[in-house]
């Protein structure tokens, strides 16, 4: 998904009054980034027809960023990428935001960055927090993933790209009337 002036421009007033979450390591970029994430969320799930509402009051203000037609609750988590991400690529979840977020689901969108603009959004997939704790790779701080040589910043448990629910298998799963039973 392309990302406009309108798309930045309802970000950047989203976090006009959000603090700076401690331990941030990219402090109000951090914000940008994730606000950049949630409107195309936004714009993806109400072009699917759902319901949507941003989680803003103060007992769920950390737990999840959306829940969708009253039923489903969604936190997404955005990365800054230079390149396009390609399937093999991982989807990360702090420890610590694991430790108070409950979602149903993780949603997980990467943003393209050129010449410092961002470009375009992919959004990639979803995935339960079950699966997500069961078939994801947990990772401590300070080690190195051999596959890429990254130096793991923060205590994380990370999912492939490939491994993630289709964004059309997400959406029959919002709206199938059993889907929990599956």
């Amino acid at each position: 998904m392309k990302i406009n002036r309108e798309i930045l421009w309802n970000a950047e007033k989203r976090i006009e009054n959000i603090p700076i979450l401690k331990n941030s390591i990219r402090g109000k970029e951090a914000n940008l980034i994730g606000s950049i994430g949630e409107v195309l969320f936004e714009k993806f799930i109400q072009e699917q027809g759902l319901m949507l509402e941003k989680e803003e009051g103060e007992q769920e203000k950390f737990n999840h960023d959306f829940v969708i037609d009253g039923k489903f609750t969604v936190d997404v988590k955005t990365k800054e990428r230079s390149v396009k991400p390609k399937s093999y690529y991982d989807c990360t979840v702090a420890q610590e935001s694991l430790d108070h977020q409950k979602p149903d689901f993780f949603y997980f969108i990467s943003l393209l960055k050129k010449g410092g603009i961002f470009t375009e959004g992919f959004l990639l997939g979803a995935i339960n927090t079950s699966n997500l704790l069961t078939k994801g790779d947990f990772w401590g701080a300070g080690e190195i993933d051999a596959r890429n040589g990254k130096r793991i910043r923060v205590d994380c448990i990370s999912i492939e790209i490939k491994d993630l629910i289709s964004n059309g298998d997400f959406i029959t799963r919002l709206t199938e009337i059993n889907a929990w039973n599956r």
